[in-house]
């Protein structure tokens, strides 16, 4: 049962309102036309000045959801967000807040959207957005999951392959440049050997071209030819009449496909797409045992019988993914090298792949084991390389590479399963080839030898060094060689001959045993969970973006603060520096430098050279 309209309509008598003056509850709902609706009714407003009649549905859900409006009586013709049905998309329902408090005024709330938006159509304010909501309108009995860089504004052809699934077909189209065969399986399940593979052209149109989407009815042939022909540079005229006109090889003769790119106002291409019965012709027909045959484009010669089949596009190419879910498009060119990729690293590389880099370098001689699993990003079905032929420990940056691949595949990873000294003897590591160097093996003896390498070379390039502190008390990020030598990770160890070396950014006091073991000295572990992991792997990751953008100066110290309660329980002890505030952490960023370091100052780096 769905709400009680009579109520709302009782509350608008009451308010003081001068939208609606006149709201008639109707009895039947059309289920198929008012979709998802409960109750109907029928108000009168003022729009441009004159009288009109809007539908209103009511969900069940009502108020807890938005109502939706309706042109029933199709006052106001074609005009942007409103569909074949009358139906107006004025608003996304997750931008509306509500009160549900008071249901009539949900309903005028939503209905002054609804007038503002019909009056912009009929003035013709917002007539772009037939372009920019192009997509919406254009209908589609097919699907093509495509792999498109509008960036190129060229006529070209794709590659497409179908196969049957399900008593559907799957059609998935490429970029030739691109070698996706792989990548295609991975992500689709589609096996480009066993497909069938047709001809499809993709065609951008100018910049400026208005097409009036079809609203009522599905363009015809004649309709689909004028409107790309008519809005086609003269240099793409002729690359398409180039490609119809060569010899088409290994592809379904009977049938062609086209996507067409469609430029809007705010820099961004709709793309739709269609079928076409196609043509192939007897080049002799005049000689009865001719085979010598051609494929010809629709457009070139139509054929008798011919059918346009519009087709839906759902892109897959990483420049539009990233775009749509807020990625940094800058990085599509970075190559990031990481060494150790446990539980920390494993994150870090992880989110590098998913923010969109490049490349990744991995660096790691260890292996998965069961003891990693809860807190390192590859899980218990990567500690072993098994099949019928093979039983043996996985290395990490396998299982890693493995799992990058299969939840990213447009980001590259390299394995190195090396120690990172061996490395940095067989690799080119200078800011031409590397942009980011992170180092997460917290090993400091070994990271200050890294540090210690990385300066002798004549251009480094940027490079950060992450650790996690025992317990969740904490952890540190070190940016070092970003743009200046002053500041590295040698200079966070004291020189203090009559004291033991320690590092001077930590949370812990020096002296302390935080190893622990299970059975034995062959189970010996630090305790620190996968939080803690991922709470260091994200300040990492948000830094070396920055650091890649130019938006980090010079070399900080940058610290997380965790709880100090086991610390406290297991008669732990704290230095002064965890007493400090995050704002006075982040004030003494630079703090830890050590000017007269043997590694960064002016003698060091001097000395390195020699």
């Amino acid at each position: 049962m769905g709400i009680d309209l009579e109520e709302i309509k009782a509350e608008l008598d009451e308010i003081d309102q001068d939208l609606i003056s006149s709201f008639n509850i109707l009895d039947e709902v059309d289920s198929k036309k008012y979709t998802g609706c409960s109750s109907l009714a029928e108000v009168e407003v003022e729009i441009c000045g004159e009288p009109a009649v809007i539908t209103v549905g009511f969900p069940k859900n009502f108020p807890n959801e938005i109502p939706k409006f309706y042109d029933s009586n199709d006052l106001f013709g074609v005009i942007p967000h409103k569909l074949a049905n009358g139906y107006m998309c004025f608003t996304r329902s997750e931008s509306l807040l509500i009160d549900v408090r008071y249901p009539a005024s949900i309903l005028l709330n939503c209905l002054e959207k609804v007038i503002k938006l019909i009056e912009a159509g009929v003035k013709e304010e917002n007539i772009d957005d037939f372009v920019k909501e192009f997509e919406v309108y254009w209908g589609g009995v097919l699907t093509i999951y495509a792999f498109i860089d509008t960036t190129e504004t060229m006529v070209r052809e794709l590659d497409l392959w179908s196969t049957k699934v399900d008593k559907k077909f799957l059609k998935v189209a490429t970029e030739k440049a691109e070698k996706l065969e792989e990548t295609i399986n991975t992500v689709f399940g589609l096996n480009v050997k066993k497909a069938t593979k047709y001809r499809c052209l993709y065609i951008p149109l100018k910049e400026g071209t208005f097409l009036l989407p079809p609203l009522n009815s599905e363009w015809s042939f004649a309709e689909l030819k004028d409107n790309i022909f008519s809005n086609l540079s003269e240099e793409n005229k002729k690359e398409f009449n180039r490609i119809v006109n060569r010899p088409v090889k290994d592809v379904h003769p009977i049938f062609e496909y086209m996507i067409v790119g469609l430029p809007n106002s705010n820099g961004n291409i709709s793309l739709f797409g269609c079928g076409l019965d196609g043509n192939v012709i007897n080049l002799n027909s005049f000689k009865k045992k001719s085979k010598v045959k051609k494929q010809i484009h629709p457009f070139v010669l139509k054929p008798k019988d011919t059918n346009l089949y519009p087709a839906k596009i759902k892109r897959w190419h990483p420049e539009y993914l990233l775009n749509r879910t807020g990625g940094n498009r800058k990085l599509k060119d970075k190559h990031i090298l990481i060494v150790g990729v446990g539980s920390v690293g494993s994150e870090v590389a992880m989110r590098f792949a998913k923010a969109g880099v490049k490349k990744l370098s991995l660096v790691d001689f260890d292996e998965m084991a069961f003891e990693n699993v809860h807190r390192h990003v590859l899980g218990i079905d990567q500690v072993f390389l098994a099949n019928d032929e093979l039983f043996y420990d996985c290395p990490k940056v396998w299982g890693l590479k493995s799992e990058i691949n299969r939840k990213y595949p447009f980001t590259e990873v390299e394995t190195h399963w090396k120690n990172i000294f061996t490395v940095m003897d067989e690799v080119k590591i200078s800011k031409s080839d590397i942009d980011l160097i992170v180092i997460a093996i917290g090993s400091p003896n070994n990271e200050m030898r890294i540090n210690r390498r990385l300066f002798e070379l004549p251009d480094p390039p940027p490079t950060i060094y992450t650790w996690v502190e025992p317990l969740g008390i904490g952890g540190h990020t070190l940016v070092t060689l970003n743009g200046e030598k002053e500041g590295c990770y040698q200079c966070l160890f004291n020189a203090d001959e009559e004291s033991p070396i320690y590092n001077r950014s930590a949370f812990a006091q020096p002296g302390q045993d935080f190893s622990k073991t299970i059975t034995g000295c062959g189970s010996v572990f630090t305790p620190y969970n996968f939080l803690d992991s991922e709470r260091s792997a994200m300040l990492t990751v948000e830094t070396g973006i920055k650091v890649l953008m130019g938006k980090v100066i010079g070399n900080p110290l940058l610290s997380w603060k965790g709880e100090d309660n086991l610390f406290k329980e297991y008669g732990y002890k704290t230095t002064i520096r965890y007493t400090f505030s995050n704002e006075e952490l982040n004030e003494r960023k630079h703090s830890y430098k050590n000017y007269d370091c043997s590694v960064c100052s002016k003698e060091g780096v001097d000395m390195h050279r020699q």
